[in-house]
């Protein structure tokens, strides 16, 4: 389903990220249409599994997919839009950073961390860097083999 070797980079990247960012989950995610599915997850919790899917409206990472732009927030219980966020409600992530994969005008699916606990300082300009990179590192990776650009198309 995906290329050799995109699992284990994708368990590499959440494994890692968590690790330097602090955060006690990391997942990479697959969007396709209205569906947010687990590709990869690194979480002290495992509330959440790889290959699970649940619908996009219903997570965080649909903001970052409507809009194919990076979310940073350090304390999302002072963010009033994502406070009464279905995902928050039934589990009140707090700290959240997720940047987009991109193939072409297509947002594939996101790498994000999070945390239950809000961060005592916002995401620096290296940590949001980070995980741009490691987004672009693995859409580099679907392009190379040629993977199929369907997911959820950006605004212009």
């Amino acid at each position: 389903m995906y290329p050799a070797g995109f699992r284990q980079s994708c368990n590499r990247v959440v494994d890692e990220g968590r690790q330097r960012l602090g955060l006690s989950m990391g997942i990479v995610s697959r969007i396709q249409g209205e569906q947010y599915e687990i590709v990869a997850v690194s979480s002290k919790t495992g509330v959440f599994v790889a290959d699970e899917a649940f619908p996009l409206k219903k997570t965080y990472c649909r903001e970052v997919a409507e809009t194919g732009v990076t979310l940073a927030l350090n304390a999302i219980d002072s963010d009033s839009t994502l406070h009464h966020h279905p995902l928050y409600q039934s589990l009140p992530l707090e700290a959240y950073i997720s940047a987009p994969i991109c193939l072409g005008d297509n947002v594939w699916g996101t790498v994000n961390f999070s945390c239950m606990k809000p961060r005592t300082t916002a995401f620096s300009v290296d940590d949001i860097s980070y995980v741009e990179l490691e987004a672009k590192r693995l859409a580099h990776m679907l392009e190379a083999a040629g993977f199929g650009t369907e997911g959820v198309s950006r605004p212009h």
